[in-house]
């Protein structure tokens, strides 16, 4: 049953604290013929059993995660093109000094990561094989958790090539394995603090990128992409019940995506307290165009540039494009 004005639509919805979505999340801008009840949790729960149970309506989810999904005729959730977490993935980067000066000493090495589907690691593999010539198949590969063993696999990769090594560790975490010296580098969505104090202080463990702000700037110049983490999904029972609602959550969040960009362009100095912050947004996106626009078309580069890496990575096969994971939102003709 569709929504009404007497009779709004009662859903969950999980999603981080994002200052671009606050207003939605705190009611100021409604998701018009509904009463959403918002909550957060930590995001590889929410992840998990989002995907696996669809515990709740409509949620932040992996990017990559759906993406394979689709790819992979699973249409359980459905997709609005509105990713609430962007980010370049060179920071996620962390290696060992003694033996990693360069990407290309990472050929031959041992890399750790959380999960193969994971964003932050399809999204670094794919900048090393883009910018350095580093291919998956040049790594061995060891799965695990990041600061304590053992961490579920969420979604498995279905099309991974042979000449691929991953190796599943579960006695260990990723990080002991780096200060012993058994991984060369991990590729991790948020270090652990021992990592962290080694690469602020000097230590043995940095960033790979010690400049990466200039590495980042080099690869947008190169894919003209600015990398989705996230994307907003929602169950297809909801979508049944009310087929016009991707287009309302859609409205609202860019509603409030686009009043929080224009607030901060417009009073930068009271309301984010960074110098020369409105001469960098400038410099992002000139006049008529957007830093972080949501939508298909606008944000075509990163998709493709994503689903390219899906493919090399084993996430994808055949021939998919950007629209192909928004089918319904592309259908309906309701947005960009």
């Amino acid at each position: 049953m569709a929504s009404s004005p007497d009779r709004p639509l009662r859903f969950t919805f999980a999603i981080s604290s994002y200052d671009h979505a606050r207003a939605v999340v705190d009611g100021r801008i409604a998701i018009e013929g509904t009463a959403p009840l918002f909550f957060q949790l930590p995001l590889p729960e929410m992840f998990r059993r989002f995907v696996k149970g669809q515990d709740w309506d409509v949620s932040e989810v992996s990017f990559v995660k759906y993406m394979t999904m689709r790819a992979a005729g699973d249409d359980r959730l459905v997709g609005i093109p509105v990713f609430p977490s962007r980010m370049y993935r060179h920071t996620a980067i962390f290696v060992r000094s003694d033996r990693v000066q360069a990407p290309e000493d990472l050929v031959g090495g041992r890399i750790g990561i959380t999960e193969w589907t994971n964003s932050a690691g399809v999204w670094g593999r794919g900048l090393l094989a883009d910018m350095h010539g580093v291919q998956a198949s040049d790594v061995t590969w060891y799965q695990g958790g990041v600061d304590r063993p053992g961490r579920a696999v969420v979604l498995q990769a279905p099309h991974l090539s042979a000449d691929v090594d991953v190796r599943t560790v579960s006695d260990r975490s990723l990080e002991e394995m780096l200060w012993t010296g058994d991984l060369e580098a991990i590729i991790v969505p948020v270090a652990p603090p021992s990592v962290a104090t080694s690469a602020a202080s000097g230590g043995v463990i940095r960033r790979l990128f010690e400049d990466s702000g200039g590495a980042e700037r080099a690869y947008r110049e190169k894919t003209n992409c600015l990398p989705m983490m996230h994307v907003i999904a929602m169950t297809r029972a909801l979508v049944e019940r009310d087929p016009d609602m991707p287009a309302r959550i859609y409205a609202a969040m860019e509603q409030a995506r686009a009043d929080y960009f224009a607030r901060v362009r417009d009073d930068e100095a009271s309301r984010v307290p960074l110098p020369w912050l409105g001469e960098h947004l400038a410099r992002l996106a000139p006049a008529g165009t957007e830093v972080w626009p949501y939508g298909v078309e606008p944000n075509r580069d990163s998709i493709e540039t994503l689903l390219r890496y899906g493919r090399a990575q084993g996430l994808v096969t055949g021939d998919v494009a950007p629209g192909d994971l928004f089918p319904e939102w592309q259908s309906a003709g309701t947005g960009p």
